[in-house]
């Protein structure tokens, strides 16, 4: 007999340890059910190409020398906490898992931004996790649970919501002193997240490592990077940071002089936002490992497309952001940016967005359904008006956090005839 040469992969799963070990066993040709161009050179995952019952010879030769992908669909996005869910006593955790199916189901949406880290005291930082990993506590093995549920109940889309750089870690841990430093040193306890430096290796490492261990246990279709992922003007300080500046960047050995030099400061800026963002894409090559097929989506602050200057402020760039990410989650929320005027700050950062050709279709605004000034929900009805509103003016995609499925926050008969992608049958 003939040794087979091609995996046919069930469903197309696979990842690349899949590939690895077919191509060992001597099939170095696999089959996928990828959208992808075939490149003769690159075998170990054939894409496919679908074919229409009335496609022609024609059509499909065109098809195969253009590969001119259909358009995705409108995102629809509800960002909830998973913490919600989690109980230590199980019969309650099964009743809260149960609310949230029937409700991302009632609402329509066609996306998950699922929390993946435990955040009890809401600092923002990752006091533990919800899945195996080699570094930190593990709250529950809980994360894989609710996002396979929600694909396979709701038939949503789950993006896994991690944070890039604010892991908290006790003191005696080895780099527990690998942070983020701002010159000058800011007031103990006035930051707002706790963040690894970027630029020490073993930090890299840690990040990385418990990025490759979500995705070896738990299954999703995307990863969104939290908006713990900036750097102010003050910062990058540390010691590793200070020796990149120098000998790689070509630039001071101190922020102070980088910042009393306006091109020095232009450029250091640029870099910082760049380094960044390469950096998720190394933690998107960790998780593609076991999920190659994964989507990406980066939260933005706001106040970086309304007012350049925020761009050396936070490090955050719509341009950068446009290019490494399949997604921008732009933080649309103004109570949360002071907005006098709600409606017109709205129009005004859709209208931002929209100069730059071909943002609207990758930007998901996320507006917020709390005013955490007054610790208040937003009333339903006004987020609804400010769905509404960001269809008017050419938003694509949009989505709302936090969603609190326990108390029905928002109300569902006020925001899913916006936010449902779901048909409404015509009455007859």
């Amino acid at each position: 007999g003939q040794r087979p040469r091609a995996m046919v992969w069930p469903y197309g799963a696979h990842n690349r340890v899949t590939i690895d070990i077919a191509r060992d066993l001597g099939m170095p040709i696999t089959l996928s059910l990828e959208d992808g161009k075939v490149d003769i050179n690159k075998l170990g995952s054939v894409g496919r190409l679908l074919i229409g019952h009335g496609t022609t010879l024609a059509d499909f030769v065109w098809q195969v020398n253009n590969h001119i992908k259909p358009q995705s669909a409108p995102v629809r996005v509800v960002h909830l906490d998973i913490d919600y869910v989690y109980d230590p006593d199980p019969k309650q955790q099964d009743a809260n898992l149960s609310l949230l199916l029937d409700r991302i189901k009632a609402l329509g949406v066609n996306t998950v931004y699922l929390q993946a880290y435990a955040d009890p005291d809401g600092d923002g930082n990752a006091d533990a996790l919800y899945f195996p990993n080699r570094h930190l506590p593990m709250r529950a093995d809980l994360f894989n649970r609710v996002a396979w549920q929600l694909r396979t109940r709701t038939g949503v889309q789950v993006y896994a919501w991690l944070p890039v750089l604010a892991f908290d870690l006790p003191t005696d841990h080895p780099l527990a002193k690998a942070r983020v430093v701002a010159s000058p040193p800011r007031k103990p306890g006035s930051e707002d997240y706790r963040r690894l430096s970027p630029f020490n290796q073993q930090a890299q490492r840690f990040v990385g490592d418990i990025y490759e261990d979500l995705a070896r246990h738990a299954s999703f279709e995307g990863l969104i990077f939290h908006d713990d992922a900036y750097l102010s003007d003050h910062e990058d300080a540390s010691e590793w940071a200070l020796k990149i500046y120098q000998n790689n960047w070509k630039l001071p050995a101190s922020v102070n002089a980088i910042r009393d030099d306006p091109d020095l400061l232009r450029r250091w800026t640029l870099r910082k936002t760049k380094a960044l963002a390469q950096w998720t894409d190394v933690l998107t090559e960790r998780a593609r490992l076991y999920r190659p097929m994964i989507k990406t989506a980066r939260n933005m602050y706001a106040s970086v497309i309304m007012n350049p200057q925020s761009e050396t402020w936070f490090a955050q760039s719509l341009d950068v952001f446009l290019e490494h990410y399949d997604y921008v989650a732009v933080m649309a929320m103004p109570y949360m940016e002071q907005a006098e005027d709600p409606q017109a700050w709205l129009r005004t950062l859709v209208a931002r967005v929209a100069s730059k050709p071909g943002a609207l279709n990758k930007t998901v605004f996320e507006l917020q359904s709390v005013d955490w000034r007054k610790g208040v929900p937003v009333d339903s009805d006004v987020l609804a008006d400010q769905m509404q509103l960001l269809l008017r003016n050419g938003a694509r995609n949009f989505g709302y956090y936090p969603d609190d499925f326990i108390q029905g926050q928002p109300s569902i008969d006020a925001v899913r005839s916006v936010i449902s992608l779901i048909p409404v049958p015509e009455e007859n």
